[in-house]
């Protein structure tokens, strides 16, 4: 298990491991200090188990509160100590001079350190006494959570709803009706569990009694499909299992179950009863897989057309209960524009027709912010249909202080609850990971790349038993995917799969409700809010700043004054306006990311920020200066720089950054020789290998840890260059022998046509690249390509497709997407290409392909039995001349999706709808309408 941060965001052994190194260090002999370092280290220690427990309770008291949060700063100002002594003592001089006079020099900053460490520990121990006395004699180790307390649970009004006053619930119903009722393949007399699942507030529990009831209901008359056994239990986050299996016994027996009875006794009085009968079982509100196991063993296969629908906000425990089969899990879908809209205004006047003209806008704005969410929907409208009277101004109030009520308002309580469901179960490390979140402003979009790099600079996450922090990062985001708390959402472009997140305006505010609490981070529209609320009294001290602007007016900035911030770890800025950081007194920042910079930001002073891991400037900005020399930021892992820096501007000795893991510079950018000294970088992206030297081109070979790799030829004169062209091919020879995964290469046509991109010779046994994107134009497709057995997705363009490359594209056995461009469309002199039974792709889930209208294209039986999504490109004028002349379009028994990139040309609008519905009369001549979902571009 991965030893991480807390809900804090600190706590981990290496703030202990720093101080316990301290103690035997020299330094701390000279100082003095090492016995009250030893004291430090054991107080600390001593709290941080304590801390630990109150950071996995639900509901703490002020007073509990205020003492995590002190210990927290503690150990944030304990690590800070050290880590400013080690650098002031190991860095040298900061000022010029030769001889006696520049070793006096730095005598004397050496001894002014030690002075001031020394000082800087004694407080330490005295705050760390204090607190731990404070948790003696206010008896926190014996607090209990206020939740212990009896409370509503808002989901069993959900049981008991109307049906007549719920909306959006007949499409949904019908869809997992269907689910647990349709033949598909498999005989109806087996038991079928179906699962739903979604984000916390969405329906979920309202939507399985809609479907209990209709089956229950519907199928009554019916003695062959009626149920003999019904039940609806709820499970929750921590279960027990006895008193859970007891109740489900009583209530499809309508007996009680004797006391004396343990959990083996009861799964087995439950199963001999549902023995030989038919029930329907409703499992609500499941968390975890090990009690779906439990709860499982109690229902019997007896082939009588059994059926279990579970709900769950966890996705991996959706699919375990449909037994790991995705086509039986059912994804819960926000409500749309118009059932939103119904619900809201339905609740509030009684009828969802219409709005009252004054309150239009304020209306459109608080479904915007309740994002499809019935349960913020419902709330919200609730708590201003409770008001005696109505008003423009309450609404504009409701509207502005959802995010402040969330947590205080006992109206919202119900939300507040279901929202806090999820945050509570997830694991210390996720909490610090989705925390972190609320650094980035309302409805914007998140790199997931960007995301994972901040948390591990941040220190949160570290790898674990060999895997790399990144990697172990990922996993962390995937899991906030799998629970509902962040949006995932994936496009692919010229240059891959692209991932980014979105989360819902309500998980936000959570977010930032629980970060204010925790004091983990401070998001603010102006420098004078940060001013005030970053005063730096301990209390207050958040260590995580997100300034978010939303005009350039310098003015504002001016007149803020100079913001001390030593204590920030990162800092987030979008829209900064000022030419340079100098307002901010910046020293321990971890992570630096700036969106939107006002031209010329002048960063020469960047290296003053020591413990500086994460670097990145975005937006579209020009005159960027970086310092000369940078070397002085020995632990920056990620330097990310997409544009505004000159091709003279880039650092020279940028090459010896010790830990540097990740490198963008702009597409401008020429590289100091010797690229080859950075052996521990993973990503290197934009790399224009037109623009390096002969001596870079062979070093880049020298990069055996990269996994990732953009590489560009902007030049079309490279192509000519043999020695340049002889050290690129044998640099990439040797990456993809190594650990290179990802590979881009994208060149100008004539350079791209080059045969040398052809002949490439690299260990096959030892490749293990997983995304080629080889988007040059070759002859045919590289006979190289058939040795990437790890290759799942590939996009690539070819002069001339022929039978003998689609075998061997065919032949790679875990091809899962496949971005095929081909500027001659015949295959081995048959017009068109064609996909046989013999060549088939056993595991592509996607094709993109390109489409002339003469020749057309053909699926054989049998040749992509698992393609979901079909692309192509279409030319309106060539509709109206050839047809569409797709063939085998039966023989595609998973497609869902075909998505048409629809050129218009010259025709007339009246001329478009009849085009696109010639498109799909086409694909529907050999499929179902509703098996198949069209989308043109």
């Amino acid at each position: 298990m991965l030893e991480s941060a807390t809900s804090t965001g600190l706590m981990n052994n290496q703030v202990l491991e720093k101080i316990y190194s301290f103690i035997g260090d020299e330094s701390a002999n000279q100082l003095g200090v090492h016995t009250q370092l030893r004291f430090l280290h054991h107080e600390l220690s001593s709290m941080r188990g304590a801390l630990e427990d109150v950071a996995d309770m639900e509901d703490l008291d002020n007073g509990t509160k205020a003492w995590r949060n002190e210990v927290s700063g503690l150990y944030y100002d304990a690590e800070d100590c050290i880590d400013d002594f080690r650098h002031r003592v190991d860095s040298g001089p900061s000022h010029g001079g030769q001889g006696f006079m520049r070793r006096a020099g730095h005598l004397l900053e050496t001894l002014m350190a030690r002075y001031q460490i020394s000082r800087k520990i004694k407080e330490l121990r005295t705050r760390a006494q204090e607190a731990n006395d404070r948790r003696t004699r206010y008896k926190l180790d014996e607090c209990v959570s206020r939740s212990a307390r009896v409370s509503v649970d808002p989901r069993i009004t959900a049981l008991y709803a109307e049906t007549s006053s719920l909306v959006g619930i007949d499409a949904p119903k019908e869809e997992v009706v269907k689910l647990l009722t349709k033949v598909d393949g498999a005989s109806l007399k087996e038991l079928r569990v179906v699962s739903i699942v979604g984000f916390g507030g969405l329906g979920k529990t309202t939507l399985a009694n809609e479907v209990y009831r209709d089956l229950r209901d519907n199928l009554s008359g019916n003695p062959e499909k009626s149920f003999s056994c019904k039940a609806i239990i709820s499970v929750s986050q921590r279960p027990d299992m006895v008193n859970l299996l007891k109740s489900l016994f009583t209530k499809v027996s309508g007996q009680t179950a004797d006391h004396t009875y343990d959990l083996p006794g009861l799964i087995d009085i439950v199963r001999e009863y549902l023995q030989g009968k038919r029930y329907l079982l409703v499992i609500d509100d499941l968390w975890d897989p090990s009690a779906w196991e439990i709860i499982k063993c109690a229902f019997p296969e007896s082939h009588c057309g059994s059926r279990v629908l579970t709900t769950t906000r966890i996705e991996s425990v959706a699919v375990a209960c449909c037994n790991y089969q995705w086509k039986f899990v059912y994804r819960m879908k926000p409500l749309d524009d118009y059932h939103s809209r119904q619900l809201f205004l339905r609740r509030i006047f009684g009828s969802g027709d219409r709005c009252p003209e004054p309150f239009e806008v304020l209306c459109e704005k608080i479904l915007q912010k309740c994002g499809g969410l019935p349960l913020a929907i419902i709330t919200i409208a609730s708590l201003l249909a409770s008001q005696q009277t109505r008003s423009i101004e309450q609404w504009k109030y409701v509207l502005n202080s959802i995010r402040h009520n969330l947590g205080l308002s006992s109206t919202l309580e119900g939300m507040r609850q279901i929202l806090n469901l999820s945050y509570i179960h997830l694991s210390r490390p996720l909490k610090s990971c989705l925390l972190y979140v609320g650094m980035y402003p309302e409805d914007y979009e998140i790199q997931r790349e960007d995301l994972i790099t901040q948390c591990v600079a941040e220190g949160f996450i570290s790898g674990v038993d060999g895997s790399e922090a990144v990697d172990v990062a990922g996993s962390y985001l995937n899991e906030l995917v799998n629970r509902s708390m962040i949006i995932q959402r994936v496009k692919y472009g010229g240059k891959g799969e692209h991932i980014s997140y979105r989360v819902h305006d309500m998980v936000l505010d959570l977010i930032l409700c629980k970060s204010t609490e925790e004091n983990f981070l401070c998001a603010v529209q102006s420098l004078q809010a940060a001013s005030t609320r970053l005063s730096g009294q301990q209390q207050h001290k958040a260590r995580r700043l997100s300034l978010q602007f939303h005009d350039r007016n310098l003015g504002v900035v001016e007149s803020a004054g100079r913001i001390n911030l030593p204590h920030a770890r990162s800092l987030i800025v979008f829209g900064w306006p000022a030419p340079s950081l100098a307002l901010l007194e910046l020293k321990f920042l971890r992570v630096l990311y700036i969106v939107r910079a006002a031209d010329d930001l002048d960063l020469t002073q960047i290296c003053k920020l020591f413990q500086l891991r994460y670097l990145c400037i975005r937006g579209k900005h020009k005159g960027l200066q970086l310092p000369k020399e940078i070397t002085r930021l020995k632990h920056l892992q990620v330097l990310d720089v997409i544009s505004g820096l000159s091709a003279s501007g880039i650092p020279r000795d940028v090459i010896y950054l010790p830990a540097l893991l990740h490198l963008q510079f702009p597409l401008t950018a020429v590289y100091p020789d010797g690229i080859g000294n950075m052996r521990y970088l993973h990503t290197l992206l934009q790399f224009d290998a037109s623009k390096q030297s002969v001596a870079n081109m062979l070093s880049l070979g020298e990069l055996l840890n990269l996994r990732v790799l953009d590489l560009w030829i902007g030049d079309a004169s490279f192509a000519t260059k043999e020695a340049h062209m002889d050290a690129l091919m044998s640099s990439l020879e040797k990456l993809i022998s190594c650990n290179l995964k990802t590979l881009s290469i994208l060149a100008r046509d004539n350079v791209g046509r080059h045969s040398r991109w052809s002949s490439l010779c690299f260990s096959c046994s030892q490749a293990q690249l997983e995304q080629l994107y080889l988007y040059v134009w070759c002859p045919r497709v590289p006979a190289w390509v058939r040795q990437l057995r790890a290759l799942s997705i590939l996009k690539i363009k070819v002069v001339e497709l022929c039978k003998d490359d689609v075998a061997v594209l065919a032949g790679l056995p875990v091809l899962s997407r496949l971005i095929l461009d081909v500027r001659n469309n015949n295959v081995s002199g048959q017009q068109g290409i064609v996909f046989s039974a013999d060549t088939s792709f056993r595991l592509l889930g996607y094709l993109r392909i390109p489409y002339h209208a003469e020749s057309g294209i053909t699926f054989e039986a049998g040749s992509m039995p698992q393609v979901e999504t079909l692309r192509f490109l279409l030319r309106a004028n060539d509709v109206k001349r050839w047809g569409v002349r797709f063939s085998g379009i039966e023989h595609l028994p998973n497609l869902k999706q075909v998505l048409v990139d629809l050129r218009y040309g010259d025709c007339d609008e009246s001329e478009k709808p009849v085009i696109r519905a010639a498109v799909r009369s086409a694909f529907y001549a050999h499929s179902s309408p509703s098996s198949v979902q069209f989308e043109f571009y």
